[in-house]
């Protein structure tokens, strides 16, 4: 079972919405945002996991969007941009130490309770990225956000380090350890072994995840 991949098709803006939204035009940025505003929130909850931080975040993301949109060059596609911005969000969250606290204690409570459910209760996707949400505190956020766009969004890794501002031999490095760490946790747990096993091959290319 394998995590659908996200979505490739995206909404291409006009040259003069764009330009409207870098002249500061409210309606205009209001348009766009609004049409992207679901694959953030997607993007998003992949990497945080909880509802209430997710719907938080992405106020923030549509903030600092309308903010900057000013220095948007076009050189990558708008939602290629606000992704950036929602991985810094996210990676900004994850090091508040409040959180990482609450994270902490959450795993501790949930460290006793690593076997597997039933065959049969696993339904969907949605379910399958839920139970990996409850080991990903284990990890730093670094390696954390790019395990989450590597193994479980299916980027590729120089995607994943531009998103990261990184590396690609950096990046490598996280997944590597973030999937690590969690193979060591999650081994009672068949499907997710295989996801997070699953993301190359034996010759160690990448493939669609």
């Amino acid at each position: 079972m394998r995590v659908a991949p996200r979505p490739s098709l995206t909404l291409e803006h006009s040259e003069s919405t764009i330009d409207s939204c870098r002249r500061g035009d409210r309606a205009a940025l209001e348009r766009v945002l609004r049409v992207e505003a679901p694959a953030v929130e997607r993007l998003l909850a992949r990497m945080i996991g909880n509802a209430a931080d997710v719907e938080d975040l992405l106020q923030e993301v549509m903030v600092a969007a309308m903010v900057g949109f000013a220095t948007f060059r076009g050189h990558a596609s708008v939602r290629t941009w606000l992704a950036r911005i929602a991985v810094k969000t996210a990676y900004d969250h994850l090091r508040r130490p409040l959180r990482r606290e609450r994270a902490t204690l959450r795993l501790v409570a949930s460290d006793g309770d690593l076997v597997a459910p039933a065959p049969e209760h696993v339904v969907d996707d949605q379910r399958l990225v839920e139970r990996l949400h409850r080991h990903l505190d284990a990890l730093s956020p670094k390696n954390r956000i790019a395990l989450v766009l590597h193994v479980v969004e299916g980027r590729p890794m120089a995607e994943v380090a531009a998103l990261m501002d990184a590396t690609v031999a950096a990046t490598k490095t996280r997944v590597f350890l973030g999937r690590r760490a969690l193979l060591r946790r999650v081994k009672g747990d068949r499907t997710l072994c295989e996801l997070l096993s699953g993301s190359t091959t034996s010759s160690g290319k990448e493939k669609q995840v």
